[in-house]
């Protein structure tokens, strides 16, 4: 993408400017010095000069990472001239993530608040690099000579995988800091000199690293009283597996310490002697240990922290706690092949996350709602013994996904834990037979057992649902992706339920056309409010089937089906009904009574069906529709009368994009309805573009031009008085060209006849002629000068006198003026023609003002000497070699001819042209 120098210098008044991922190889100048925030990143910028930054005072937001990096090579240093950001007085935040830099940027404004150098190749950090920034609050010095051990992503370590070199001093001025990231900088050692003055740090990231020593020692951890969050994750010694993991007691004095994350030190066993520095931590509210293949655990360790909220044990080799055999099922032989797995499974080369540790929750926010939480997801608890989680009896979310759990559930599972409202039970071999499951726990409101398919694909076993009932707590069920194809009862029942998602089932089998069993499934939960039918392989839904669902739904999720037919008329069954999703089916049409059948409708989806038209009135008759998808659908035109609205219509979202429109003159009533209905948001309007015709298709529909569209009745007038004076003109041309002299000569001797013939009292003849001809060509002019008038005027019997224009006109006399005064003063005009001569206008003038003296004063004084066959096709010239062929001389092509042809010009001119003309036709002329 190529921007000139200055495009953006007319927007006086623009904020904030996006410029990513648009191969830019510089900063483009001249931009507006309104800017406020400037985003760079992601293209292939490798300098930057005070040019670049002139005029742009009241920046305060610049980012300028990822253009020089592994996914975007440029071979090149990434240049900053000195000073370049020293008169950006206002510049808060500046990321220069992941470009080869060498160094800090000298001469930061004081003004920084928040500075990004993460993965830059500094190797060394000044004393002076930091020097008087003392208003910065976050700072992210990572991936600067990494730990390249298992990277997902092309790595170069330090020489001899040092570690960032930082003067003991670096970090004097920033007082105010209150983030500090130096993940991934392959750190063997934290100096507490480093924090002395950064009384006000929160949160500190020292992952990936090489600090297991430091762990153990950490005499920095006496510095950090404000210290909220502390991420040591991936710290491990490549090749060893230890038996336990080592805390410095200096952890004690991280008294506002409220999240500590300890992913990947790798150990075997958790014993309570070995976290005791942390349990005197009142503030700590969240522990993570994933990803450690911790093989034993001391669950009853937990006991002694009363605060904490989260307990994050994801991703080990946790065992059953049933018999010493089942503890010990696994050794540490398997080590080596699973620590070299990638860093994280929720890596993203994401240049607007945190690039070394995942910024999401480590358990669903919903789960931690209700209270102390517990993550035990992806680790090897196969078997739920009733002891296993007797230290955890105040936990109310329980994760225990991924575990390849196969056994029924009896309702003794779970018994020392009877205060959890939040199960999730997914990724599991679940065995669904008998219908106590889960009884001890009465206050459970949500139970996720999705993807648990393992049983219910098997015909012939108990698929028992019907522990729901006992459930009386119970809010939302999740059943998705289980593959249920059959069930032993017939219905289920809940008085309690709210939401069920059903979605990944077989209900085109429960519902099959010949098997009715299954018809009234969903009809006992009473409570129900939002049902989830997605993804059930439906092409078909019975009427029966559809009419037992809850009545008291107010969101119905029918999408991701295969849909031909949608029967709108039982929506009428549903009175709260507010939510229908029906999109990525192949419905075809939609109903016109949409309001009557579903007055309290509010949100319509039907995304990717196949919908070709809207019927006539639609937004009138779905009044009540506030929010409407149409996306990718076969809409080529919205006809004016599907827009017609006999009342006020709600509607706030409608999407249109991806619908192939045909943007002709039609579309204009639609756009029309568009200007006018401003309150009705259309998201994404630029991806609502013309399909066709082809010189329109890929525009934006806005960006059509419809000024030139007329109504198809101003259309046809139009067509048919363009036709009619097409045909006049091209008939009246034809009638010039073939009659014109006929009816011009008929018409000029009638009136003559009518009038009568009258001398002009004006006229008197000094010239016996003029000579017209073409003054413009030289070789005319030479015979006309040299030899028609040396014959005439000059031999030996009687002269004649001509009438020349380069000779005789009067100077400074308007030409007309003296065209007419040459030949009213003249018996004859003379014609000199030529091919070229015969077209122009100067001819047709003096024609015309001879001819004229025929008609007023019935004297014919025109004479024809034709130096080329010229005006072979006309009219008159042919009707006047008829009555008086001797005024045409053609000059002859044999020279002993030219004698005779003097001889007749002189007769010519100094006789009467009457005197000559044919008898036959004077006669006729005088009877006529």
């Amino acid at each position: 993408m190529n921007i000139t120098d200055g495009a953006f210098l007319n927007l006086q008044n623009l904020r904030e400017l996006l410029l990513e991922d648009n191969q830019l190889d510089k900063i483009p100048t001249g931009l507006p010095g309104s800017l406020r925030e400037l985003s760079l990143i992601q293209n292939r910028i490798t300098s930057v000069t005070k040019k670049n930054t002139s005029g742009l005072m009241n920046l305060e937001y610049l980012y300028l990472g990822w253009n020089c990096y592994f996914g975007n090579i440029c071979n090149k240093t990434f240049d900053i001239e000195d000073g370049t950001f020293e008169r950006l007085t206002n510049l808060k935040v500046l990321s220069l993530s992941f470009n080869n830099l060498s160094h800090v940027p000298p001469k930061l404004p004081n003004s920084l608040r928040e500075l990004y150098l993460s993965n830059t190749k500094i190797k060394n950090i000044t004393q002076e690099d930091f020097k008087e920034l003392r208003n910065l609050t976050v700072l992210d010095l990572s991936g600067n000579c990494p730990r390249c051990f298992n990277a997902p992503f092309p790595c170069t370590p330090c020489e001899r995988d040092s570690s960032i070199q930082i003067h003991p001093l670096a970090f004097q001025d920033l007082t105010e800091l209150r983030y500090l990231n130096l993940s991934s900088t392959s750190l063997r050692k934290v100096p507490a000199i480093w924090f002395d003055n950064m009384h006000h740090l929160k949160v500190l990231h020292l992952e990936f690293n090489y600090l297991v020593q430091e762990i153990a020692s950490g005499e920095f951890l006496t510095k950090l009283p404000s210290l909220e969050i502390l991420d040591l994750s991936f710290n491990y010694i490549v090749t060893k597996y230890p038996k336990y993991i080592e805390i410095s007691p200096n952890f004690s004095n991280l008294t506002s310490l409220q999240i500590l994350h300890l992913r990947g030190y790798v150990f075997q066993e958790v014993r309570k002697e070995h976290f005791r520095p942390l349990m005197s931590l009142s503030n700590l509210k969240t522990i993570n240990l994933g990803v450690n293949f911790i093989k034993q655990i001391d669950f009853t360790f937990f006991q002694h922290f009363p605060n904490l909220t989260v307990i994050y044990l994801s991703e080990n080799r946790i065992s059953p706690l049933v018999n010493d055999s089942l503890q010990n099922y696994t050794n540490g032989s398997a080590f080596q092949s699973h620590i070299l797995k990638r860093r994280s499974a929720d890596f993203e080369f994401n240049p607007h996350s945190n690039f070394y540790h995942n910024t999401n929750p480590l358990i669903k926010p919903q789960c931690t709602a209700y209270g102390k939480a517990l993550d035990l997801s992806l680790n090897s608890i196969f078997f739920i013994g009733q002891k296993q989680f007797k230290a955890f009896h105040d936990i109310a979310c329980l994760n225990l996904s991924s575990n390849g759990i196969g056994q029924p559930l009896h309702g003794t599972e779970f018994s020392a834990v009877p205060h959890i409202k939040y199960l999730d039970l997914t990724n599991n071999r679940i065995d669904f037979d008998d219908d106590n499951a889960l009884r001890e726990l009465p206050e459970l409101e949500v139970l996720d057992f999705s993807y648990n398919a393992h049983y219910f694909r098997i015909a012939g076993v108990t698929h028992r649902l019907g522990f729901i009932q006992n459930l009386t707590q119970l809010r939302v069920l999740n059943l998705s992706h289980n593959s249920i194809y059959t069930l032993t009862e017939y219905n289920m029942n809940s008085m309690s339920l709210e939401e069920l998602v059903f979605s990944g089932n077989r209900l085109d089998l429960l519902w099959n056309a010949e098997d009715r069993r299954y018809r009234k499934i969903f009809k006992c939960l009473r409570n129900l409010t939002r049902l989830d039918l997605s993804f059930n392989n439906l092409q078909h839904i019975p009427d029966e089937a559809f009419l037992n669902l809850p009545q008291n739904l107010t969101e119905l999720y029918i999408n991701d089906n295969r849909l031909h037919f949608f029967n709108w008329t039982l929506l009428q069954h549903f009175p709260h009904l507010h939510l229908l999703d029906l999109s990525r089916n192949k419905l075809s049409s939609l109903t016109n009574n949409l309001s009557k059948f579903s007055p309290s409708l509010r949100t319509l989806l039907l995304s990717q069906n196949k919908i070709s038209h809207l019927p006539s009135g639609f937004f009138s008759e779905a009044s009540s529709l506030i929010h409407l998808d149409l996306r990718f659908n076969r809409l080529k035109m919205i006809n004016k009368t599907t827009l017609q609205t006999k009342t006020t219509i709600n509607l706030a979202v409608l999407e249109l994009g991806g619908n192939p429109f045909d943007c002709t003159c039609d579309i204009g009533d639609f756009r029309r309805w568009m200007d006018e209905n401003l309150n009705i948001a259309i998201p994404r309007l630029a991806d609502v573009i013309c399909a066709s015709p082809g010189d329109q298709r890929g525009k934006s529909i806005v960006s059509l031009e419809l000024t030139t569209c007329v109504s198809d009745a101003i259309a046809a007038i139009l067509c048919f008085f363009t036709f009619f004076i097409t045909v006049t003109v091209m008939l009246a041309a034809l009638a010039h060209h073939w009659f014109y002299w006929d009816v011009w000569f008929i018409y000029h001797m009638c009136l003559a006849k009518i009038k009568g013939y009258r001398s002009l009292s004006t006229s008197q003849t000094f010239y016996d002629a003029y000579v017209s001809y073409d003054t413009k060509d030289a070789s005319v002019t030479d015979w006309v000068i040299n030899e028609l008038r040396f014959h005439l005027e000059e031999s030996e019997e009687k002269n004649v006198l001509l009438c020349l224009e380069e000779r005789d006109w009067d100077p400074g006399l308007a030409i007309i003026d003296n065209l007419m005064q040459s030949i009213n003063q003249s018996k004859k005009t003379i014609f000199v023609l030529t091919k070229k001569y015969a077209k122009n206008w100067n001819f047709k003038t003096a024609f015309y003002l001879a001819l004229q003296r025929l008609m007023d004063e019935n004297m014919d004084v025109i004479v024809f000497i034709l130096l080329e066959p010229v005006l072979q096709h006309s009219q008159y010239l042919r009707l006047r070699q008829r009555i008086c062929k001797s005024s045409i001389l053609q000059w002859p092509d044999n020279p002993k001819a030219e004698g005779l042809f003097w001889q007749s010009l002189k007769n010519v001119v100094l006789t009467e042209n009457n005197s000559r003309y044919n008898n036959l036709y004077v006669d006729s002329i005088k009877q006529y």
